[in-house]
C-alpha cells in the first residue's frame, strides 16, 4: 500500500511538474526570453528617436557615428544593448563612415513597457523604415545578434534593407530554448516536451529568410559558442539564402571580436552595391 501511495505521488508530481513546464512555455515565456534591464545597466548614449506602440510600450534608437556611407540598424539579444559592443564593435562602424542605429526593446535599456516579440517586429520595422528615409541614398544594413538575430531576419522581411548580418543565430526560437533547458539539469527533462508546438509561434530563420531572397545576408558563427552551436546552422533546411561565415574559436561573447574586421567589411560590401 505504501509503495502504490509512493509510485502515485511520485506520478502526480512528474505530471505537475510536465504541465507547470508545458504551460510557461505556451503562455509565460516571453518575460524571461526578453527579461527587464535596467537604463543604468548598459548604455547611456543619448536617444535619438523614441518609436510608441499602440499600448504605450516603446523602443528607442541610439546613434553611433556620423552615417557618411550608410547605416547599420543592430538588434540586441535577450540582454540589450552591450557595453562591450558599444566599446569595441560601434565605433570600429563608424570610423569607416557607417553610423550604428541601435534599438532598446520594450522593458530594457531605458525603453518602457514590456516586451513582446510581435510587437517588437513591428516597432523594428518602423525604425527601419525611418532609417531608410534618412540615411544616406536610403543604404540600411540590419545586424542582429543571438536572439536579436531572429528579430532582424523578420523585420528585413517586412522591410527588404540592404543587407543582413547576424551573428551567433539560432535557427529556430524552439531550438534555442531546447538547449537552455538541456543545459540545466533540473529543466532537462522539459526538453522531451514538444516545444515548437507548445509556442505560440516558433519563430525560424527558414521562415523569414523565405521571404527576404532579393537581400545579401551573411551569419558569423562561433566553433567554440555553446549557446548556438555551428551544428545548428549546418543543415540545408535553415535557408540556402544565408551565408555562413565560421569564426574559428569564437564563443557567444567573442565571436563579435573575433570577427569585427570581417564584419565590418560585409557591411561595406553591402552598403557599397547597393550604391553602384
Amino acid at each position: 500500500m505504501r509503495i502504490r501511495t509512493l509510485l502515485l505521488t511520485v506520478a502526480a508530481l512528474v505530471l505537475i511538474y510536465f504541465v507547470a513546464g508545458a504551460y510557461l512555455l505556451r503562455f509565460a515565456l516571453e518575460p524571461m526570453v526578453l527579461p527587464h534591464v535596467a537604463p543604468s545597466a548598459h548604455t547611456t548614449a543619448p536617444v535619438l528617436q523614441t518609436i510608441s506602440g499602440d499600448d504605450g510600450n516603446t523602443m528607442l534608437v541610439r546613434r553611433y557615428g556620423k552615417p557618411t556611407v550608410g547605416c547599420v540598424v543592430f538588434f540586441p539579444g535577450q540582454h540589450g544593448i552591450l557595453s562591450a559592443y558599444e566599446e569595441d564593435l560601434f565605433p570600429a562602424f563608424a570610423a569607416k563612415g557607417i553610423a550604428v542605429l541601435a534599438v532598446a526593446y520594450p522593458g530594457q535599456n531605458g525603453a518602457h513597457g514590456t516586451s513582446h516579440l510581435t510587437e517588437i517586429l513591428a516597432l523594428g520595422a518602423r525604425v527601419v523604415a525611418s532609417a531608410q528615409s534618412t540615411c544616406p541614398g536610403q543604404r540600411v544594413v540590419l545586424y542582429g545578434r543571438s536572439l536579436g538575430s531572429m528579430v532582424a531576419a523578420y523585420v528585413a522581411a517586412r522591410s527588404q534593407p540592404t543587407g543582413l548580418i547576424l551573428e551567433s543565430a539560432a535557427p529556430s526560437l524552439s531550438s534555442a530554448i531546447r538547449l537552455r533547458l538541456s543545459a540545466r539539469w533540473y529543466l532537462a527533462p522539459l526538453a522531451l516536451l514538444p516545444v515548437s508546438r507548445l509556442l505560440p509561434h516558433d519563430y525560424s530563420l527558414a521562415e523569414a529568410l523565405s521571404s527576404t531572397r532579393g537581400v545579401p545576408a551573411v551569419v558569423f558563427q562561433g566553433t567554440a559558442d555553446s549557446e548556438t552551436p555551428l551544428s545548428f546552422l549546418r543543415v540545408p533546411e535553415v535557408s540556402d539564402n544565408l551565408r555562413l561565415v565560421v569564426v574559428s574559436g569564437g564563443s557567444h561573447p567573442t565571436t563579435y571580436l573575433l570577427a569585427r574586421d570581417r564584419i565590418i567589411k560585409a557591411a561595406l560590401s553591402m552598403l557599397r552595391s547597393q550604391r553602384s
